[in-house]
This record gives structure tokens, C-alpha cells and sequence, in this order.
């Protein structure tokens, strides 16, 4: 088994603020308690953040599946009796494309993995490294279209790639650890710049980025934005989780309102999926929960289950399938994934 990373950190000035919870984090990484959360990693005061590309790429991350050079990343056909979303490691967020096939960023694994709805592998590619396919826990993945954008978090940077896996561009941007990415219905590119405590909105091809707001508690200021999703309407819904928010924002980024949410907080994590009405699904780490949230910031429903009866362990990503009303949960504390059943649209 693969030697886990000692737990992501706090940035130089969340340690300033709160160093209980450094001495915390360092008595896990002493026990070997490796977590991979989905947090800004620490920075020494005064120094840079980290390089994007740093580390060596591996072997196994120089193309896709199924063959020695870009192709289709999902031609691979599942196996029968093959393990349900066999082989993921501390995977953070999924998915859907236009033919309901889940896409995961695989954090623990470094890598990009396809499946099937029944959790049948199909393809994917990456691992550990800085190559063509080289990446360093990635948290976000968005599909629209034939692209697939992902947020190679400790790369520093964000990655456009096509459903066969062929890289288009790369964006750092001045990124640091960015957690989440999304686009619009008008193709704009909305980046979690979570070590940053910012928002980035860029064009499809993750050119011309701008910064939207900066750390604080107050309309467009951040304190860890940890995950991002635009809706229907074009509103951007942020999971503002030190601050125990959401933060909605129009699509120029302006401040709109904002929602308290129980359950988020510093070492919580927050992922959001959106329905065709603007009903938000949010995931709560610390309460081991699956929020459904009405376009006017009320809770709807919690789950703490999936339609198996079997609880969440520390979810992360949800990614809905609008067509086969299906909310598709990350359980990072157990490596797979979860469904729900949702009712159909109104």
C-alpha cells in the first residue's frame, strides 16, 4: 500500500490564528493518520507559494487508458465481477457527463478515474508527478461538454483536458492549492482559489482570468472557499466553509446573499452540485451528512444514508445526473461512492 502524505496543512496565516490546530495536525501526521483533506497546506511566513508542476512525474501518468498514447479515456469496458468503484484512495469530488458516466478526482491516487453508474470502471489516466499526465492530489473536477476541467490542487493549477483525455491548456493564474472548479451555462470557467481566499473567473479556454474578492468574512470575501458551483440561472454558489456560508454571487461575481450552513467550519470540508431549478446539494464532512438546500437558502432534507441504508463516511463531491435523477455522493472515508434516488424535476 502506498504511503500516505502527512494531513494537508493550514497557510501561514490560518497557523498564526489558530495553532491548536497545528499541534493537532502535527500529533496526526506523527501517527501516521493521513487524511488528504482538502485544505490550503502550509506555508512558511515570507515564503512563496508552491511551484505548479513540482515533483516528478511517474510512468504510469504518461497517457490515458487504454493504450501508449492519448486516446479515449473510457473505452475500457468494465470487467464482470469487478469491485464497484474499485481502487479509488481518499477520492475528493465527481462528475457527470452528457452519458451519465461518473468522473472522480481520485486525490489519494493522483489521477482522473471513469465509471460506469453501477461504479464500473472505464478509464482514466494519471499519477503522482508533473508530466503530461503527472498530478498532485487534485480535488475538483467539472465536465461540460467535451471538456473535462480539473483541479490539480497541489500542482497549484487547474487543467483543461478533452473526454479522451488529450490535455487543451493549463491555467495557474496565480493559483495557490485552487480546490474546485465549474462553468457556467455561458461557458465561463469559475476556479476555488482556496489558499487564496479568492475566486477566479476565466473564458472556456481558461484564458483572461480575474480575481474576485479576498479573505474576510464580509460580501465577496472568503475565508477557505473550499468548492464552487454555477446554476441555471447563472448564479455562483460558493461553499465559504471557515466562515460556515454559502455565498451567492451573480455571474459577474457580485455579491447576491448568503446562507449559514451548519456543519462546515475550519477543518470541514463543503462541495456543492446544482439542480435545473437552482436547488443546491451540499456534502458535510463533519456531520457525515448530504444537505438539500431550496433556491432561497432553506434546508430542505438532510440524509446521513444512502438508498442502501449505508451511512456516509466523510463525504465530499456530490454530482448530480439531472436525466436519471441521481445524486452521485464521494465517501472519502471509505473510498466509493454513493447514490441517491432523488424524485424527478418539477
Amino acid at each position: 500500500m502506498t504511503t500516505i502524505t502527512p494531513p494537508a496543512g493550514l497557510d501561514a496565516r490560518s497557523a498564526r490564528r489558530a495553532p491548536s490546530r497545528l499541534t493537532i495536525l502535527a500529533l496526526l501526521a506523527i501517527a501516521g493518520a493521513g487524511s488528504f483533506a482538502c485544505k490550503k497546506k502550509e506555508v512558511p511566513a515570507g515564503a512563496a507559494s508552491p511551484d505548479a508542476g513540482a515533483g516528478t512525474a511517474s510512468p504510469a501518468a504518461a497517457a490515458p487508458t487504454p493504450g501508449p498514447a492519448p486516446g479515449p479515456a473510457i473505452q475500457q469496458a468494465a470487467q464482470p465481477g469487478q469491485v464497484a468503484w474499485g481502487n479509488l484512495k481518499t477520492p475528493s469530488d465527481a462528475a457527470v457527463d452528457g452519458t451519465g458516466r461518473i468522473w472522480i478526482a481520485d486525490q489519494g491516487n493522483s489521477a482522473v478515474r471513469v465509471f460506469d453508474a453501477a461504479g464500473g470502471f472505464l478509464g482514466g489516466w494519471g499519477a503522482l508527478g508533473s508530466g503530461p499526465y503527472g498530478l498532485k492530489e487534485p480535488c475538483g473536477i467539472a465536465v461540460h461538454g467535451d471538456d473535462v476541467y480539473l483541479a490539480d490542487t497541489y500542482n497549484t493549477g487547474v487543467e483543461l483536458f478533452s473526454l479522451a483525455g488529450q490535455r487543451k491548456a493549463t491555467s495557474a493564474a496565480g493559483l495557490y492549492n485552487p480546490h474546485d472548479v465549474a462553468v457556467g451555462p455561458d461557458g465561463k470557467v469559475w476556479i476555488a482559489d482556496t489558499g487564496n481566499d479568492r475566486i477566479i473567473v476565466s473564458d472556456h479556454d481558461l484564458a483572461n482570468p480575474r480575481p474576485i474578492g479576498k479573505h474576510g468574512a464580509g460580501p465577496e470575501e472568503f475565508s477557505i472557499p473550499a468548492s464552487l458551483v454555477v446554476g441555471p440561472s447563472g448564479r455562483v454558489y460558493v461553499a465559504d466553509v471557515d466562515n460556515k456560508r454559502i455565498q451567492v454571487l451573480d455571474g459577474e461575481g457580485r455579491f447576491r446573499a448568503q446562507w449559514k450552513f451548519a456543519g462546515w467550519g475550519p477543518d470541514g470540508e463543503g462541495y456543492l452540485d446544482v439542480d435545473a431549478d437552482d436547488t443546491l446539494y451540499a456534502s458535510d464532512a463533519v456531520g457525515n451528512a448530504v444537505v438539500q438546500i431550496d433556491r432561497n437558502g432553506r434546508e430542505v432534507r438532510r440524509w446521513v444514508s444512502d438508498d442502501a441504508g449505508e451511512k456516509f463516511v466523510r463525504p465530499r463531491g456530490v454530482a448530480l445526473d439531472r436525466k436519471n435523477r441521481t445524486l452521485y455522493v464521494v465517501n472519502a472515508g471509505k473510498n466509493s461512492v454513493s447514490k441517491l434516488k432523488l424524485s424527478p424535476a418539477k
